[in-house]
């Protein structure tokens, strides 16, 4: 299982739990709540979701040499 799966399917407990509705609708409620929160604490929401984007990219940049490596 690579660092993206295990990442993958730690977020699917999160999202599962979040709320009472599908786990897309959780989501959608997650990320509007996380823009609250932001609201609420002074944090930059869209800051975070940039550097957030970042890091998946670099996360998946990261999977694809892995996989490279593993070929003979």
């Amino acid at each position: 299982m690579s660092n993206n799966d295990i990442r993958s399917a730690r977020f699917d407990k999160v999202v599962t739990c979040y709320g009472n509705d599908e786990a897309d609708t959780n989501l959608i409620d997650l990320l509007a709540d996380a823009q609250h929160w932001c609201d609420h604490t002074g944090n930059n929401f869209h800051w975070a979701l940039a550097q957030a984007c970042r890091h998946y990219v670099h996360e998946l940049n990261d999977q694809q040499q892995d996989e490279r490596r593993m070929i003979p």
